[in-house]
């Protein structure tokens, strides 16, 4: 520990006494230079000596015996502080009793019995050891992104009152330079670390020195910001330094230094009440709490007692600060710019109250927000994201009828009803459970939408009771003998626990490598390792294994590398790179320019501001604003268009919709544009608009009138009756105009509603509800645009960002009426702020609608992307209700869905990533292929057969291997000689069929070579580059697929050297995917340039073209089919267009 560790081990001095003192303990925490911390329990005891024992000393003097502080330290990676205490306590009576030769004995055989005791990994299996009269017990983390919690969390509510702690995790949510003091010195950690578990899960890393030694107190004079404390002795000395916030723990007061004032600004008020509420209905006195209970008869029961309760209250406190802080953060997110990585500063503040607004101000400049801001950009899941989720439903119940900040618009969504009853029948049970019960974060391995173990078995954790520690922990037959017995005790618990309990397998198997790499078994342990990436991945202990794998002789390498199941594991840690950590990207704050900005400058500050996202726009609105001959927009003129969008927003949401009109709205209908107070035909009222009509909102009844459907109007024209500017709008069937006298912005709103209009054409001649987005964004840009009068002829720069009216007007875009027919609805997998990603593959997984069923039981379709993301839809509604799912970080290849509860998909990271269907989660990964997976599928069996059907996959390398479902081990393996391209598999006949570079390999189920066929095929001689291959088996035909020759080539599976037929499709398309539908084939591609999709369908009978459908976005990549009702297609820019089936 060095000089410093000695001085935090006596922080108020070394001395000897006269007189005997009480034996004492406090905590340290100690940081190293990489800020990487550790912590201490320190026990203080004075030992009795003699005068003479120190030097010779007259017989006939008669000196005072001097009594020496000792001080034990016990240092752990993890704040185990109420534990180590416990064991420094069944320490003592042994220190009293033995010599002082004995003493250090004594001291080294403790520490080396506490190095036998393994930490639990995050989960719900604590462990328990016994050490002298008492049981020890070590909780686990909640998770990997939480701390271990060791301590009474209320002690803070028995020293301040709940407004001053408030006011203190104010001072430190700012960052402000904060001592605490106290004349108890474990006082000084407990309470300290308490504050720092209630910012979870915000994370402090600046010098944090909870206790300060009496040498160490220059260190507050440090211009850096810090969390410190120090004896209140020391308080004179400590109040002459500027600028601090002092913290009196036993008078429960804050106080501030001379010379300059530190202001604490208040938080918002109604996030202030409820966290007041909560927790003044805690019950923090346990004597209180648990005085309706018989008294404990044993020392065990009342620890048992004792600690039940701290876990319930401390669960309790958790969630109360959880809320207070992701109350305080919810809004952040939509303030975000995933793609360009930008947060709008400006734009968040603005939305807040103006007393909250100096802790904002104060706040949005910590590294507290900084890492926070990191997490949400790179869509992280913690305890922040998974709260947000749990209570979204009653924020958008909250906001229904109000405009939504993040979109501006007035919303009405039943799909989002019947989301929110699923998550309000989970919200209503936790509110049937008793306070202790319901207060619980879901696990981030059992999420709570399908866990069958109720509230109170997921409270308390399982215990695994460790082995009695050995009495001499320095003999190694008597080590080994523990360890030996540890892991046979560990097995037992796997062999106990159920396959479908797979966190107490993945805790259990990583306590039993780590155990195994301490006994010396290094092989056993990398086996326990390996078997943790197909139970759960985020165990696997990748650096710990790494360094196993390098400190590794040559023979013992050997053995690893003539061990199949390690075989995988070798290759991954030693040689591949594609699963390792990505580069993080820096994070910036949206800043106005300073400088005129040129075309690129200008598309990238109008984009991150959240203005335009589409490029033909910002190209068009850039050509209007930029003047001179340099062609670059003024600053001004950019801050005046940001400061006018930003105004006419804040217009639009201070606006609130009466019942009655909210209940009015339609499906989906999203109100963009509202204008002022004008006389209409109908009467006196603002006219408002949507993607899908234009009605009238009034002060009288009826509160809202519809005017028009936006696919009923006809035409809007400008007139002057009476001389007064009007616009007037006709409507099909009805006889008479619609008259507005807007005066000034009549031709604004001619311009607005042909926009929208257009919008809506658009939308339902594409199927595509993105024209509409646009249509409202573009609005929304318009009028801000003609507020700014930023240009010499308004209204022809209005008329110019009004594109989709000039795209109609000029040529209709018009949609081939076979693909009109087919083309049922386009989903987009990204918003406008997200980068948008190649759909790989889709998987369409059947269900039941039956309205009764829960929504888990609905159809679901999954949609791979090529930077490892999953997207699951409900078939039903088309609602995506989870967040991504992130399946590694490289291309996903293939994806089947294997029985009921999972789905295995093949990157090109060389894996095969398995989400469970239940909770979402992708936690196993199965490793033996070298090269990346390029295929799988799942051998068909009938249904009386028993057993669960095997998974085959292979990689483009030529291995082939097969999978058991169920224990996820490799059945067997084989290898394709001469092969650089195996691209798909198929089973067909008791057989393997082998897509490889230009032939086609039938395999035995053995991997017995059976046929390859390559030139034999081609009746016109000639090897073809194969692709795709496709068997029908009830026509028994095999379908070929040559991208190189924009042809399919048919031929007999029973004999593959019979007569081919060939199909000639376009020869300017590149075909990629092709699927089996009712009687047809469709075949996914697209145009040579890949500028276009198509879809080509193909009779089976015929053997003809049937139809050709245009696909939109590039070509199509993925194809799957929804019960041969409706093929779903893949495009590059993160849709899925479904079409209907013939």
């Amino acid at each position: 520990m060095g000089s410093r560790g000695g001085q935090l081990c006596f922080p108020d001095g070394f001395k000897l006494d006269t007189e005997g003192k009480a034996d004492s303990f406090h905590f340290l925490v100690l940081t190293d230079i990489l800020g990487n911390r550790e912590q201490g329990v320190v026990l203080r005891v004075h030992r009795e000596i003699k005068e003479s024992d120190l030097y010779p000393a007259d017989p006939l003097d008669s000196a005072d015996p001097l009594w020496v502080p000792y001080a034990i330290c016990v240092i752990t990676r993890f704040p185990y502080y109420t534990a180590l205490k416990d064991c420094l306590s069944c320490l003592l009576p042994e220190l009293t009793a033995c010599s002082q030769p004995q003493f250090e004995k004594t001291v080294n055989e403790f520490a080396a019995q506490l190095a036998l005791v393994p930490c639990p990994p995050p989960g719900s299996l604590q462990l328990s050891f016994e050490l002298g009269p008492l049981n020890i017990v070590l909780s686990p983390p909640e998770d990997v992104n939480s701390p271990v919690i060791d301590i009474s969390l209320h002690l803070p509510f028995l020293c301040f009152t709940p407004e001053t702690v408030l006011q203190i995790l104010t001072n430190i949510l700012t960052e402000r330079r904060l001592v605490f003091l106290s004349s108890h010195w474990p006082l000084l950690t407990l309470v300290t670390q308490s504050f720092l578990h209630f910012l979870q899960p915000l994370r402090w890393r600046h010098p944090y020195i909870p206790v300060l030694a009496t040498q160490m107190l220059d260190l507050v004079m440090a211009p850096t910001v810090f969390l410190m404390g120090c004896h209140s002795r020391h308080m004179d000395t400590i109040s002459e330094v500027e600028e601090l916030v002092l913290v009196d723990i036993d008078n429960g007061r804050i106080l501030t230094t001379l010379y300059k004032k530190v202001e604490t600004p208040p938080l918002p008020t109604a996030i202030t009440e409820q966290f007041l509420t909560s927790v003044r209905q805690l019950q923090v006195n346990s004597e209180l709490a648990l005085s309706h209970l018989a008294s404990c008869t044993s020392l065990a029961s009342a620890r048992e007692r004792e600690q039940l309760h701290r876990h319930q209250l401390n669960q309790q406190i958790q969630h109360i600060f959880l809320q207070l802080i992701g109350s305080l953060l919810r809004d952040v997110p939509k303030h975000l710019n995933l793609k360009h990585r930008v947060f709008i500063k400006k734009e968040f503040l603005d939305t807040r109250q103006p007393a909250a607004q100096p802790f904002y101000v104060s706040l949005l400049k910590t590294d507290l927000f900084h890492c926070f801001l990191k997490a949400r950009l790179n869509q992280k899941v913690d305890a922040f994201s998974r709260w947000e989720l749990l209570t979204r439903s009653d924020r958008v119940n909250s906001e229904a009828a109000t405009l939504p900040r993040s979109s501006n618009t007035f919303t009405s969504n039943p799909l989002r009803k019947r989301r929110d009853q699923v998550q309000g029948s989970s919200l209503q049970r936790m509110q049937d459970m008793n306070l202790s019960e319901s207060l619980i974060p879901p696990s981030p391995y059992k999420p709570s939408r399908t866990s069958g173990a109720t509230a109170k078995d997921r409270l308390v954790p399982r215990t695994l009771q460790l082995p009695s520690l050995p009495s001499d922990p320095f003999d190694s037959l008597s080590v080994s003998l523990y360890y030996t017995k540890l892991i046979v005790q560990i097995t037992r618990d796997i062999d106990q626990a159920g396959s479908e309990d797979s966190e107490t397998l993945a805790v259990c198997l990583y306590l039993r490598g780590i155990v195994r790499l301490a006994q010396g078994e290094s092989l056993q342990a990398l086996l326990d390792f390996q078997n943790l990436e197909k139970i759960n991945m985020n165990f696997f202990p990748l650096e710990l294994v790494k360094e196993t794998l390098e400190s590794m002789s040559p023979q013992q390498l050997r053995s690893v590398q003539e061990t199949e199941e390690l075989k995988g594991l070798l290759h991954d840690i030693m040689e591949k790179h594609w699963d390792r950590a990505q580069p993080e990207h820096s994070i910036k704050d949206f800043e106005l320019p300073n400088i005129p900005l040129n075309k690129k400058d200008f598309g990238v500050h109008i984009q991150a501001a959240g203005l335009v996202s589409n490029p033909k726009t910002t190209d068009c609105l850039f050509d209007i604003l930029a003047g001179g001959q340099q062609k670059l927009v003024d600053p001004k003129t950019f801050n005046d268009l940001y400061s006018r969008w930003k105004k006419m927003k804040s217009e639009l949401e201070s606006i609130t919709l009466d019942p009655e009109v909210a209940r009015n709205l339609l499906e989906n209908e999203q109100v963009s544009l509202v204008s002022p107070v004008v006389k209409t035909s109908c009467g006196l009222g603002r006219l408002a608009l949507s993607q899908k009509r234009l009605f009238l909102l009034t002060e009288e009844q009826p509160r809202c009138k519809e005017i028009a459907r936006l696919r009923d109007i006809e035409e809007v024209e400008c007139s002057a009756p009476l001389k007064l500017p009007s616009l007037k709008v006709r409507v099909r069937d009805k006889k008479e105009s619609f008259m507005a006298f807007l005066k000034t912005e009549r031709d604004l709103w001619k311009v607005i509603i042909r926009e929208v209009c257009a919008g809506k054409v658009l939308a339902e001649m594409h199927k595509d509800p993105q024209y509409d987005q646009q249509a409202l964004s573009n609005i929304q840009l318009i009028y801000a645009v003609a507020k700014c009068d930023l240009h010499p002829r308004p209204t022809h720069a209005i008329r110019e960002l009004s594109q989709l009216d000039q795209a109609i007007c000029q040529v209709l875009p018009t949609v081939p009426k076979m693909t009109s027919d087919a083309l049922k609805h386009t989903l987009h997998l990204s918003d406008a702020n997200s980068t948008h990603c190649t759909v790989n593959v889709l998987l369409y997984v059947p269900g039941s609608l039956d309205p009764g069923e829960s929504a888990d039981s609905h159809p679901k379709l999954w949609c791979a992307l090529t930077d490892g993301r999953v997207l699951m839809y409900d078939a039903a509604s088309w609602v995506m209700e989870q967040p991504p799912i992130q399946a590694g970080r490289s291309r996903l290849n293939c994806m089947i869905g294997v029985g009921q509860d999972q789905v295995w998909l093949g990157s090109e990271d060389s894996f095969i990533y398995i989400i469970s269907a239940q909770d979402l989660g992708c936690y196993r990964r199965l490793l033996a292929h070298h090269n990346q997976v390029s295929g799988m599928v799942q051998e068909e069996r009938p249904k009386d057969v028993g057993g669960a059907s095997p998974v085959y996959s292979c990689s483009l390398d030529g291995t082939i291997v097969v999978w058991d479902p169920v224990t996820m081990e490799m059945k067997r393996q084989f290898q394709l000689q001469q092969c650089w391209q195996l691209s798909s598999i198929a089973l067909h006949c008791g057989r393997i069929w082998c897509c490889v570079e230009n032939s086609l390999v039938v395999l035995a189920r053995d991997g017995t070579q059976l046929q390859r066929v390559s030139d034999t095929i081609s009746p016109g001689g000639g090897s073809i580059p194969l692709s795709y291959f496709l068997i029908l088996p009830q026509q028994r035909e095999l379908w070929m697929l040559c991208t190189q020759r924009s042809s399919l080539y048919v031929c007999s599976t029973d004999t593959l050297s019979g007569p081919v037929r060939t199909i000639s499709l376009p020869a300017s398309s590149h075909l990629i995917c092709m699927i089996h539908v009712k009687k047809q084939v469709w075949v996914g591609g697209g145009t040579v340039d890949g500028t276009k999709g198509r879809i080509y369908i193909v009779g089976t009978e015929s053997h003809l073209l049937e139809k050709e459908l245009e696909a939109p976005c590039g070509p199509v990549r993925a194809l799957c089919s929804a019960e041969d009702r409706y093929v779903l297609s893949g495009t590059e820019d993160s849709k899925a267009i479904i079409w209907k089936v013939d």
